[in-house]
């Protein structure tokens, strides 16, 4: 009798116990729910530490990561492209180059104070020599910074670069000649913008752009093609250049216009110094988002 009431004890204990394990095992497995939106209005971030872990969609419990950030990643400026909240809980999606490294925790990234964003250097004299091309080869380095035109020419970003008799349609003049004294061989932003859409890129004639809107670009992973003179210097000829970088108080240019064996083809320019001259050059600028 005492052994058939311990079996009747125990069939009533077990199914409640089973219940409970069923009922955690449920919860474990439900799924988060991320609000997830565009986050292109986001500043460039960088991973801290190389251990950090990379996610194919914003991390689920259970997930396995894609991989680790190492020594490739660690240190490298991202741009953030979408944002996923879940309470306190957010992650970000996070490109380089145009490549899609997927998601990570926010808390793992960290925001610059120096922004130098990850574009290809390309000169206007060397190995072609086209010096009035400085559109083009501007142009060419922005589109570096998203991976695209990569495996174009100069030669071939020249070439179907729209022609016309007047800036405002088109390039006007030879590129591969040297200008004539107060000639003004160019391209305006908005037939440049347009140009620049043929290639993938999300381009905007943004000429007039304050100093502020610049730094958001920039500092949001984007580069600027914009009208300035050479080394940005005051009294210098008409001259395109490629805004590439932002610290406190200072722009970073590449200017294509330089030689080979020529020092300081990128370099810091104060940020009064390149406001006063991107002025007198009727502000005009190119973005490639």
């Amino acid at each position: 009798m005492r052994k058939l009431s311990r079996l009747l004890r125990l069939s009533l204990v077990i199914p409640v116990v089973l219940i409970g394990i069923g009922e955690t095992h449920m919860a474990a497995q439900a799924a988060t729910t991320y609000k997830i939106k565009s986050a292109r209005t986001e500043k460039s971030r960088m991973i801290v530490k190389k251990q950090t872990k990379l996610w194919a969609k914003p991390y689920q419990t259970g997930d396995k990561p894609t991989r680790t950030a190492g020594t490739g990643l660690t240190g490298k400026l991202m741009q953030v492209d979408q944002t996923a909240r879940a309470g306190k809980r957010t992650y970000l999606r996070i490109s380089r180059r145009g490549h899609n490294y997927g998601w990570v925790n926010a808390t793992k990234l960290k925001t610059p104070k120096t922004v130098v964003l990850p574009y290809t250097y390309t000169s206007q004299l060397y190995p072609l020599y086209a010096p009035n091309a400085c559109e083009a080869a501007s142009l060419k380095m922005a589109l570096s910074v998203k991976g695209l035109a990569t495996k174009k020419s100069l030669k071939t970003i020249i070439k179907r670069m729209p022609k016309a008799k007047t800036p405002k349609k088109g390039f006007v003049g030879n590129p591969y000649t040297d200008s004539k004294p107060g000639e003004v061989r160019t391209i305006y932003p908005a037939p440049l913008a347009k140009y620049a859409r043929t290639y993938g890129a999300d381009a905007a004639n943004i000429t007039g752009a304050s100093k502020s809107k610049l730094i958001r670009e920039v500092t949001r992973g984007n580069a600027v093609v914009f009208a300035g003179s050479w080394h940005m210097g005051n009294g210098h000829n008409y001259h395109v250049l490629a805004l590439v970088g932002y610290r406190r108080g200072a722009f970073r240019v590449a200017d294509p216009y330089m030689q080979k064996q020529w020092p300081n083809k990128v370099f810091w320019v104060k940020t009064q110094t390149f406001m006063s001259v991107y002025h007198s050059r009727h502000s005009r600028a190119v973005v490639v988002r």
